[in-house]
């Protein structure tokens, strides 16, 4: 049942018991007073059933608890060890001493719950434009970068998928169907359970015959359970299936009874599976770097005049998702968020003609080189280059974006203009015979038919042509772009400081939560930080200021306490932590 934390201090809350535990500019009293209360509950209330069930375990406290953990890289269990030894921790979530901690299945449990939920969405925008509002933070202007999240599972070649595979589902079937186990595994050409299992094969000659066999394995096992209507249902079963189809295809040999299983040269579909454990990760290759997992996005501010930079957007997609086609994505969760920047900065791989029009459409300007071109300047200034769209004299419609040529680069007017009825681009027509005598027809874009040239062109193609002369040609443009480059640091600091290279996660759906938590965290340092050096511009917390008679009784209580109590209890306090090994240097202080 969703319930709230309850407001109520405690009486053996830290800061009453201890009150000069930890210095006063100590990280956990910011965080206390100036993020703890901006964690809204009501963005979890869909996780829980409204009325019945116990009481859900208390959000805030579980939210700060896995801030904490991507801040200093815990593990479940030694999240829920340090819970009640250290007083920094109990102070920031306002934990009162000797309360239980939140175990680590809970925790776990939590964080489960928001895999199919927008709920750590909502929470990471929320907590970012009060930041930035709080710091004068700008959003503007902001830039973009992409990074590969190595998954956990080793990075197979065809003949490791093939043995993993029918493994994962040998090991199933035998768990579920004993007896329909023995009877295939008599049909099978080797003992894919065996303890000793390897899924390396040095010998080349030896691997190739090996997944020959294991192809025909998987051909029998997919032909023998594809029509059972329990077995077929395994996702193991199906994740066997969709290897099969993908690595193998199945060929009719008229000289032969049976058919005979080839192996493809390249495997077919959209979305390759490369391990059995992890069905969305993906195999992708960039330079040396091989990563079978996941790919990150991040933005963040980049406006020189502000102090302190927030990461305003997170996303993971698979390996293999191109920058260009999730710019879009970025864009609209920005929007989404209140975050739109007006203008926004990114590497090439991000730009390309039809995202610099659709970012327009978005009243975004979209920054940085596009893609597709080269940036050799060597090139770009020889003689002999090949020409291309911005090479012509054009005019652009502001109205409705059409674009028309004026001239070819060697100054001959078109004859006409027409638009094709099946690309919805503009065909420009040239006289033919003076393109065939043209001293650069071998570098120019016009075809050249038989009665007719014709240059195609769109508003995209302009767009993405125009941008790389730019870059090109104005010094000053490359300059401005260069701001690009510091949210290389950004990324740095979350794979070094907060571990987002590599996934804990085997789910695509989790490594998105481990991602959007570490971003989290690191707004989090950010803000605190800002706070220490310079303060904030408007307050994010409205402190309820209590009546006299209400200071006046806590005043007299805790000065009976203190006096009457705490010489009691103190000294045996302190020795048990001092004995314990498990002592957090910040309690030195005491």
């Amino acid at each position: 049942m969703f319930c709230k934390t309850s407001p109520q201090i405690s009486l053996f809350d830290v800061k009453n018991v201890f009150p000069n535990a930890l210095p006063k500019e100590d990280w956990c009293y910011l965080y206390r007073d100036q993020v703890y209360p901006l964690i809204d509950e009501d963005i979890f209330r869909e996780l829980y059933p409204s009325e019945t069930g116990r009481p859900n375990t208390p959000i805030k406290k579980a939210v700060s608890i896995l801030i904490f953990m991507d801040m200093e890289r815990h593990t479940w269990r030694g999240a829920e060890f340090l819970q009640t030894r250290r007083l920094d921790w109990l102070i920031a979530t306002r934990t009162p001493i000797g309360e239980e901690p939140i175990d680590h299945t809970t925790l776990f449990k939590f964080f489960l719950r928001m895999e199919a939920s927008s709920a750590a969405r909502k929470l990471f925008e929320k907590l970012t434009v009060r930041f930035a509002e709080a710091c004068g933070t700008s959003t503007k202007k902001q830039r973009t970068d992409s990074f590969f999240m190595h998954g956990w599972l080793q990075v197979l070649s065809r003949y490791g998928l093939f043995k993993e595979t029918l493994r994962v589902f040998l090991q199933n079937l035998r768990k579920q169907k004993p007896g329909l186990y023995d009877d295939i595994s008599k049909e099978l050409s080797r003992n894919y359970l065996d303890k000793e299992f390897d899924l390396t094969e040095k010998d080349h000659e030896k691997a190739q015959r090996e997944v020959k066999r294991m192809a025909q394995d998987l051909y029998a096992v997919y032909t023998v359970f594809d029509k059972h209507h329990q077995v077929n249902q395994y996702e193991s079963f199906k994740t066997l299936a969709t290897v099969f189809h993908q690595q193998c295809e199945v060929v009719e040999n008229p000289e032969k009874t049976v058919r005979e299983v080839v192996i493809r040269e390249k495997p077919v579909g959209d979305e390759i599976i490369s391990t059995p454990h992890n069905t969305d990760a993906r195999y992708a290759k960039k330079g040396r770097q091989a990563v079978c997992g996941q790919k990150g996005f991040l933005t963040e501010t980049c406006d020189k005049n502000n102090k302190t930079q927030f990461i305003t957007d997170v996303a993971v997609t698979s390996a293999t998702t191109a920058d260009v086609k999730e710019l879009p994505g970025i864009q609209k969760r920005l929007e989404e968020g209140k975050m739109k920047p007006e203008e926004q900065y990114s590497d090439a791989g991000f730009v390309n003609g039809k995202t610099i029009v659709d970012s327009n459409d978005r009243g975004i300007l979209l920054e940085c080189p596009s893609s597709g071109r080269s940036q050799s300047f060597e090139k770009y200034q020889a003689g002999d280059r090949p020409l291309d769209t911005a090479d012509f004299e054009v005019r652009v419609d502001e109205k409705n974006r059409e674009v028309s040529v004026l001239a070819c680069p060697e100054k001959q007017a078109p004859i006409d203009h027409m638009r094709s009825g099946k690309t919805g681009k503009t065909l420009v027509h040239f006289d033919a015979s003076v393109c065939r005598e043209c001293k650069v027809n071998t570098r120019c874009p016009v075809k050249i038919g038989t009665g007719v040239a014709t240059f195609t062109i769109d508003g995209a193609s302009y767009a993405g042509a125009a941008r790389h002369h730019q870059y090109m040609e104005d010094t000053n443009y490359r300059k401005r772009c260069a701001i690009r480059a510091g949210v290389e640091a950004t990324v740095s600091e979350m794979v070094r400081v907060h571990g987002v290279r590599r996934s804990r996660h085997r789910t695509e759906g989790r490594t998105r939560l481990q991602l959007l938590f570490a971003a989290i965290a690191c707004n989090v340092k950010r803000f605190i930080r800002h706070g220490v050096l310079h303060g904030y511009v408007v307050s994010v917390t409205a402190k309820i200021t209590p009546s006299a008679a209400v200071n006046g009784l806590y005043a007299h209580f805790f000065l009976l306490f203190h006096h009457e109590f705490m010489p009691l209890i103190e000294n045996r306090f302190i020795l048990a932590f001092q004995r314990s090994k498990l002592l957090c240097p910040s309690v030195s202080v005491l």
